[in-house]
């Protein structure tokens, strides 16, 4: 009966999955449509927060509880504080490898065992490590929520790290790596941020050469110490949504957690130190196979704290926001028909942040592009060529249509509840006044804001390509560049 449920609920999921796909695929790049929905004025959104308890244990262990009996299901979201801003250098990627292990066994259950339970249970689990938190998420159907708590807190409180698939992780970490290497997205990131960034433990998740390095110094022991400074109740924030009664759920986590003892966790605030001489440098990753040459131009940017965010976003997707509408589509592809695609993105990390603009051309457009990008944040910049009104409208309007998407699930809301309130430190209805700021943002707050904070003297360019094919564009140019050989 149970194995009948589980089946029909997955293919109730691919069947919607199925239509949202085919619906993307029939509008994907279809300029009219975009610009008739962009036309269209969309109601300003409202997030409707669900009846949650937040319950704190004894051991520190914070507990979001939501009850949702639409389905037969449990969904499990968290966060552990820290990320991979706790590495070292000489640990690089020991995060990952120390989730990886503790995902697939524990004191109590050997590897097949663990993966049978999982899998007699309907159980999925897994981690994702951030700069600055790791996140976890699960779900099971309802008749396995006691199963499913009760392997959380085992893989939580007892950890095998010395487990006998300890050699084979690693090489598979290896393998994993060694491959990245030959990719030129990876390889583009990892000149970028390790530039950028220098020996910060932001640039660590990019370097492949380090964690490669590194990877010969983790050992289990190694993997005990970082788990016990880093997994603590106390460091660690568990949301639950589902078919569930909320006070036996309580009980329920606090038998399987309470015997979890608490410790000090020391967050590391590792400051970056920002290199002028990367300002205006550019860096050829020489990859002689490469067709088309990869191009990221950036800088460091504003830590999570920076207060014209909202604006900056807003106004940087009408610079760079990756449609049709944006200032550097419309130039480079519309108008001169050199990529297919370019995007600027603005990211923001509780210790720092990076601002960046990514595309693909061929080798001999390559200069004419970084120009191009240049021109056009200068145009806003300097005031000689402003963000309208239409197109301030179009960007709202368009975060209108979309944003309410991200949150149709309760256990999506309860996950950027807990964010904001537990790693941000915001109000539980910050996302209702992310919606109003952005909707009350006039242009001329967004034109202030994109010509104070850009900075087009300040970019970094790293591209990765045939050596060959570029070079002599630069040359001609007259511009210095450094290249460098993939070992």
């Amino acid at each position: 009966m149970k194995k009948s449920i589980m089946i029909l609920l997955i293919m109730v999921i691919l069947l919607q999955a199925f239509l949202i796909q085919e619906s993307f695929a029939k509008s994907k790049f279809n300029k009219e449509l975009f610009e008739k929905l962009a036309e269209s004025k969309n109601k300003v959104p409202h997030v409707d927060i669900p009846n949650y308890e937040r319950v704190k244990l004894d051991n520190g262990l914070t507990i979001y509880l939501v009850e949702d009996h639409t389905l037969p299901i449990i969904e499990v979201v968290g966060y552990i504080k820290g990320g991979r801003r706790q590495e070292t250098e000489n640990v690089a990627g020991i995060s990952d490898l120390m989730f990886t292990m503790m995902n697939t066994s524990t004191q109590n259950f050997e590897e097949e065992e663990f993966s049978k339970y999982k899998e007699l249970h309907g159980i999925d689990f897994s981690f994702s490590v951030k700069n600055d938190y790791t996140k976890f998420s699960g779900d099971a159907l309802s008749i396995d929520k006691k199963d499913m708590i009760s392997l959380m807190a085992d893989l939580f409180q007892n950890p095998k790290f010395n487990a006998d698939y300890f050699s084979r992780i690693k090489q598979q970490t290896l393998q994993s790596l060694l491959q990245a290497k030959t990719q030129e997205s990876s390889l583009l990131n990892m000149y970028f941020y390790k530039t950028i960034y220098h020996n910060h433990p932001y640039s660590f998740q990019y370097d492949l050469d380090l964690r490669r390095k590194a990877l010969a110094n983790i050992t289990p022991a190694s993997l005990k110490e970082f788990y016990n400074q880093n997994i603590t109740p106390n460091n660690t924030i568990l949301g639950i949504v589902g078919d569930i009664d909320i006070s036996k759920m309580k009980q329920l986590i606090k038998a399987e957690f309470k015997n979890w003892p608490q410790d000090k966790i020391n967050l590391k605030k590792s400051k970056l130190k920002v290199d002028g001489k990367n300002y205006n440098k550019v860096i050829i990753i020489n990859k002689p196979d490469a067709t088309q040459a990869k191009i990221k131009m950036g800088y460091s940017f504003f830590s999570d704290e920076f207060q014209s965010r909202i604006p900056f976003t807003i106004a940087n997707r009408v610079y760079g926001g990756g449609d049709f509408g944006s200032r550097l589509m419309k130039n480079l592809r519309v108008k001169k028909g050199y990529v297919y695609g370019v995007h600027s993105n603005d990211s923001y990390d509780q210790l720092d942040g990076d601002y960046y603009i990514t595309t693909e051309v061929k080798p001999n457009k390559t200069y004419e592009t970084m120009e191009a990008i240049k021109e056009e944040m200068l145009a806003i910049k300097s005031g000689k060529a402003k963000i309208t009104d239409e197109e301030l409208f179009k960007i709202i309007n368009r975060y209108n249509a979309l944003y309410p998407k991200k949150y149709k699930s309760k256990l999506n809301i309860l996950s950027k509840v807990i964010y904001n309130v537990e790693i941000k430190n915001r109000k539980a209805s910050y996302m209702n006044k992310f919606i109003k700021k952005y909707n009350g943002l006039t242009v001329e707050e967004a034109q202030k804001s994109f010509a104070k904070y850009t900075y087009p003297e300040k970019f970094l360019t790293v591209i990765v390509g045939n050596k060959e094919k570029l070079i002599p564009e630069f040359k001609k140019k007259g511009i210095k560049i450094k290249v460098i050989e993939i070992n």
